[in-house]
């Protein structure tokens, strides 16, 4: 498979970007079918153990019952990026996959950050371990 650049982060880490599998997987928009995308229900009740995974690069979250309802990113392992919208009125909290000690904008991944009704945010994993998010408007 062709192989873009290798970027290498001031700090000395290096992040080959690839095409081939994952949610960065480039190959979908060279064969124009566009990247991986799904509608999911957040989980009720909330919390990071049985939070619904998010395992697309474009997902939406067409349920979220309670105020609290939650998701989990993917492992940060770098050169991911995804877009979540809450397609609901309801607040859903984001977290971090509950097998790592991953950030979320510098927040433990335990404590999971909150994605407002009728919002959406585009989440980048430039490293290993670390999600950084920008907000929509």
């Amino acid at each position: 498979m062709p192989k873009y650049p290798t970027v290498t982060y001031p700090v000395g880490r290096s992040v080959n970007l690839n095409l081939g599998t994952g949610m960065h997987d480039l190959t979908p928009l060279l064969n124009g079918s566009g990247f991986t995308a799904d509608s999911v229900a957040a989980h009720a009740g909330g919390g990071r153990a049985a939070a619904t995974p998010i395992v697309n690069a474009l997902t939406l979250l067409a349920t979220v019952a309670t105020a609290g309802d939650s998701v989990a990113l993917p492992p940060a392992v770098g050169g991911q990026l995804l877009w979540l919208a809450n397609g609901t009125a309801t607040s859903a909290q984001v977290f971090a996959n509950a097998s790592t000690s991953d950030t979320i904008n510098g927040i433990a991944a335990a404590t999971g950050i909150a994605l407002a009704g009728n919002k959406a945010q585009l989440f980048m994993s430039p490293i290993a371990g670390a999600w950084f998010g920008v907000l929509s408007a």
